[in-house]
């Protein structure tokens, strides 16, 4: 009863903040873990122990290791056929299936056609990954299947004067790279969309056609170069551990993963 009535007060407040997305707690899980990844579309959990990545359904557990590359520096799992992992330590990309067995042999980005250093690497539609080096400043579409770059933008820096990227996030349709104060959005067809002036984003994770990202210890959802702050209620997490999947909103603290779900207005 405590708990509907918080929930109502909650949306009344909701509804007379005018805000774009409040996030209402669901539950929590036990997940042991030393870094949380994300959920898929199947609802199946991703993280890492070690130089371990695991994935976790209902049913099964999977794991990959691959210690001769070292550090893990990001995972993308927008698609659960086809997992990136990227080392970039050994500027080494990996392609997992669902099982996480190795879709083809581990790809080194120095000795390929690409033959620059990434910064970051995220997927893409199709075949292909998204690129930023830190060589020449530019965003890459590059097709891992035959080693072919399909464009490079310029120097990112013609976008927005001395930009440079320190955070990238992507989908099947867009890709964003952020800077210490710019976010720049690009289309699949490596068209520049448009620019939103920001600073101090700590981490973004794609929703939709735009992102939510954190700022200060707060979620905000950028939108059509609009920017609003998220609501979430029930307690306070380490914000810095989140991932989205559909509508639901994850947090991962001491062990433990909390689950909302987002209320839209």
């Amino acid at each position: 009863m405590k708990h509907l009535l918080f929930c109502f007060l909650f949306f009344q407040q909701f509804f007379a903040s005018g805000q774009e997305l409040a996030a209402v707690f669901v539950e929590e899980q036990p997940l042991k873990a030393d870094i949380f990844i994300g959920v898929d579309t199947f609802e199946n959990y991703y993280f890492i122990r070690g130089t371990t990545v695991y994935k976790k359904s209902t049913s099964d557990t999977y794991t990959y290791t691959n210690t001769q590359l070292g550090t893990i520096s990001s995972v993308d799992i927008t698609n659960p056929l086809k997992i990136v992992l990227f080392y970039r330590d050994f500027n080494t990309v990996v392609i997992l299936d669902n099982r996480l067995n190795e879709l083809s042999n581990t790809i080194n980005l120095t000795t390929e056609a690409y033959a620059k250093n990434a910064a970051f690497v995220s997927i893409s539609s199709i075949n292909n990954l998204w690129l930023y080096s830190l060589d020449d400043n530019q965003l890459s579409l590059w097709n891992y299947k035959n080693k072919k770059t399909i464009f490079n933008t310029q120097s990112l820096s013609f976008y927005k004067a001395n930009f440079q990227g320190v955070l990238q996030t992507s989908n099947y349709e867009f890709c964003w790279l952020i800077s210490e104060n710019e976010i720049l959005k690009f289309n699949e067809y490596g068209s520049f969309i448009n620019s939103f002036t920001e600073t101090n984003i700590q981490k973004v994770v794609p929703y939709n056609d735009g992102i939510i990202y954190l700022k200060n210890n707060k979620l905000y959802h950028l939108q059509d170069n609009n920017s609003k702050m998220i609501l979430v209620s029930y307690k306070k997490h380490d914000l810095n551990h989140f991932w989205i999947s559909k509508d639901n909103l994850y947090f991962f603290d001491s062990n433990v993963l909390y689950i909302y779900t987002f209320f839209k207005k």
